[in-house]
């Protein structure tokens, strides 16, 4: 996704710069910010949790990430506030020219293996 937001000059290239790095540059965005908001809205969550949760995000996905398949969010892996960061950068993706394809999974049984 960073190399994506690169790619599309979302974010500045940054040859020396991490993944993590480039998201917390995407978290700078405004558009991070307004979805940010709806999702902690919905979620009824905090918004500086959350954006604590994005600090940490690109380990997480290292260790749950599988290949390179769709991406699903499911609430049995992520707690509420690395979720809501998670569903937040893929929201703010979606409108870019060439978006990784992903789904949430909320449902109860996958909730309950948290």
């Amino acid at each position: 996704m960073v190399r994506l937001a690169e790619w599309e000059k979302k974010i500045p290239p940054d040859p020396d710069g991490g993944t993590q790095e480039g998201l917390d540059k995407l978290a700078q965005l405004s558009e991070f910010t307004i979805i940010l908001d709806e999702e902690v809205q919905a979620r009824q969550l905090v918004a500086e949790d959350v954006i604590a949760s994005v600090h940490h995000l690109y380990e997480l996905l290292l260790q749950r990430r599988r290949c390179n398949a769709d991406i699903i969010v499911r609430a049995s892996e992520y707690q509420d506030n690395e979720r809501a960061a998670l569903v937040t950068f893929l929201r703010v993706q979606s409108n870019w020219l060439h978006p990784l394809a992903w789904s949430e999974d909320t449902s109860e049984e996958g909730k309950k293996r948290i």
